[in-house]
């Protein structure tokens, strides 16, 4: 399974800023904290290689010139994500399937007049997405959608008045995001559908005594049934502190990680080996760093770039790094090999030099995402995936 799904880094305003339509680089949710006059921390290109890396387009639904972004892609290659559709202003979610149609997208929800888009796909094909992902237009619903029936809502999490489907495992298993019924849909906390059931189980949280509990936000679900996230709380004003969480597969027990100096943390995925990785803040509300954490009791460790978001089991890390300067999007998706003594290979995803973002990455390295790419009267992003690289 590749494991995938919000498109920001920070846990609370992922919730908020991620929209139905695309328009263009603005359709990426920024990192957390991320402006782009402080993303200046790198030089591009700096230390890193390619090795015959290539992007290839899955095009979108309102057909060429038309926006895209990948979100997910399996272990078999199938691709899902968000695609503009012809005549409308929103996005839908998409399938993009190499065995059927030579990947021809599908659009998920063709009846639907509002944003929707797919966050995660299974070995199965089963898809895990949201509907209503545009602001103000409605509160989201979760919904699953299977090759051979279709499109299933779910129903709303307990005390919940919207809710993103964020995951899925092969087990068939939704990790769930519930919202509240403000305009920007703040989280209330994260559950486990049990397709089997038809049931929720409700993440836990904890928190120092005589505080209030923190909202336990999940990020990705593996298939062993742990989840990987983060515990966040006010910590003021429209701001929030983010504590780096994973849960134990079986019991759902919640586990902090180390913050390593860090004023913010946050999880973002896990392997089966155990590495944790996502982003750390030195302070607060400034651009994070990616981090990665060896184990779930080891300290974290910097990589070069912005925001880790997701890991396969053979230690291949993907997310994005910081374009000091970029007049179009201030990104770039990259790829980070951890090996012996705190080395490691950092790989520059190929893109046109306009920017591009890296959501996720399947067992084989191949890594889903979208390049911002030139167009007829302003850059858009092309969504697809990249071969992972080659090495000698």
């Amino acid at each position: 399974m590749g494991r995938r799904r919000l498109a920001a880094a920070s846990a609370v305003l992922v919730l908020a800023a991620t929209g139905g339509g695309l328009s263009g680089p603005a359709f990426a949710a920024p990192a957390a904290g991320e402006a782009p006059a402080a993303a200046a921390a790198s030089a591009p290109g700096s230390g890193t290689d390619r090795y015959g890396v290539r992007f290839h387009p899955v095009g979108s639904l309102a057909g060429p010139g038309a926006a895209s972004e990948a979100f997910d892609i399996s272990d078999r290659g199938v691709v899902v994500g968000a695609a503009a559709v012809p005549g409308s202003t929103v996005a839908h979610a998409f399938v993009s399937d190499p065995d059927t149609d030579a990947g021809r997208l599908v659009d998920l929800t063709p009846s639907e007049t509002r944003g929707t888009r797919a966050e995660a796909v299974n070995r199965s094909g089963t898809v895990a997405g949201t509907l209503g992902t545009v602001p103000g237009a409605g509160l989201p619903q979760p919904f699953v959608w299977r090759p051979r029936t279709g499109l299933e809502v779910l129903p709303l999490p307990p005390g919940s008045s919207g809710a993103q489907a964020v995951d899925i495992n092969d087990a068939g298993t939704v990790l769930v995001v519930g919202t509240d019924a403000t305009g920007v849909g703040l989280p209330v906390g994260s559950f486990l559908w049990n397709p089997s059931t038809r049931t929720y189980r409700t993440l836990p949280a904890t928190g120092p005594a005589g505080t209030a509990a923190p909202v336990p936000i999940a990020r990705t679900l593996d298939e062993r049934g742990g989840v990987a996230g983060g515990l966040v709380s006010p910590s003021g004003n429209q701001t929030w502190h983010h504590t780096a969480t994973v849960w134990e597969p079986g019991t759902l027990t919640p586990r902090t990680l180390a913050a390593g100096g860090g004023s913010d943390t946050f999880a973002t995925d896990r392997n089966e080996r155990g590495l944790v990785v996502g982003w750390r803040m030195n302070t607060p509300g400034t651009a994070p760093t990616a981090v990665y954490w060896p184990d779930a009791d080891a300290a974290p460790v910097a990589l070069p770039g912005q925001v880790a978001f997701e890991v396969n089991d053979d230690g291949r890390i993907v997310g994005i790094r910081p374009v000091p300067g970029s007049a179009a999007f201030p990104f770039a998706a990259v790829m980070w090999e951890p090996g012996d003594g705190g080395r490691v290979r950092t790989t520059d995803l190929d893109d046109q030099g306009l920017g591009s973002y890296a959501n996720a990455v399947n067992s084989s390295g191949k890594t889903a995402g979208f390049v911002v790419t030139p167009g007829a009267s302003a850059p858009y992003n092309a969504g697809g995936w990249w071969n992972p690289p080659r090495r000698g």
